[in-house]
């Protein structure tokens, strides 16, 4: 047994292969702050994550990993309002194996009949400077998600990795097909930076209020 959580810690460690933030799709008062923990398919533990608005159209937020993967920091701000439609950028960097910045624009729909819901689409760009086996990785893609009463956030989504990792024609090969300088699996058995894994975000978010007691 003493054997085998040593062991365990390792690998959870080096599963921890990318991270992303988690907005808050219905934007924030100034001031105002939300906290949650999110669930993803990028970290095996999970994340705390706290978010303060700056203003009516900025924020910022704050991802605490266990023990330290998946951990980091980003930005928000609103760049187009119109009725029910936001539009918002994110500056974002996270502290995994593969520790990576991404920008991320947003298109947002809220609905004011139910407040605290809203749907959202997004572009990310993606770079990772120097990953598990030493490469660079630079991905861009597509996400949607869903948010449901300001308390459960939903988001997907898959960023490529069009210069060294496996061929887009190929990437629902079974079996991975990256370029042999660039493996997509490392020595260890693991994803590396250019692997199509570390392109896979699947995330889900539980507001902390949900587990308060109700008074």
């Amino acid at each position: 047994m003493q054997k085998v959580i040593p062991i365990f810690i390792v690998l959870l460690l080096l599963w921890g292969c990318a991270a992303h933030p988690t907005i808050s799709p219905v934007p924030l008062k100034e001031d105002e702050t939300r906290t949650s923990i999110t669930f993803s398919f990028e970290n095996i533990l999970p994340v705390f994550v706290y978010r303060k608005g700056l203003s009516d159209v900025s924020d910022f937020g704050i991802r605490v990993g266990l023990p330290i993967y998946g951990s980091g920091i980003d930005y928000s701000r609103t760049v187009f309002q119109r009725g029910d439609f936001n539009d918002i950028i994110n500056f974002a960097y996270s502290l995994t194996p593969n520790s990576s910045f991404d920008m991320t624009y947003y298109s947002v729909r809220t609905f004011p009949i139910k407040p605290g819901n809203a749907f959202y689409t997004g572009f990310r760009a993606m770079y990772i400077p120097k990953g598990i086996n030493g490469n660079e990785s630079i991905r861009v893609g597509a996400l949607l998600g869903l948010m449901i009463s300001n308390k459960v956030g939903i988001e997907m989504g898959y960023f490529h990795d069009l210069d060294k990792g496996q061929p887009i024609e190929k990437i629902v090969s079974m079996q991975p097909e990256n370029d042999p300088r660039y493996p997509a699996i490392t020595d260890f058995g693991f994803p590396s930076e250019n692997s199509r894994l570390v392109g896979l975000s699947l995330q889900v978010s539980l507001s902390t209020s949900i587990f308060q007691k109700k008074k």
